[in-house]
């Protein structure tokens, strides 16, 4: 394969990270919105508690796409 065959998949792959990681952002705040419109605490408490540990994955790869670019 040459360089710029792997220049594109090294991207492709990126742009794969990045959606993936842009979705648990998305998915994040969807549970957010269901903990806010549910109809009993029990429910509330257990979407925010999702969401937070999305939002919680969400930021560990922001901050691992922050370290590619500074190495």
């Amino acid at each position: 394969m040459d360089r710029y065959e792997k220049m594109e998949q090294d991207m492709c792959e990126f742009k794969k990270y990045i959606k993936m990681t842009n979705d648990l952002l998305v998915d994040s705040f969807k549970w957010l919105r269901l903990s806010q419109y549910a109809d009993d605490e029990n429910s509330r408490i257990k979407y925010k508690q999702i969401s937070d540990t999305l939002y919680d994955m969400f930021m560990e790869e922001h901050k691992h796409i922050g370290e590619m670019f500074k190495s």
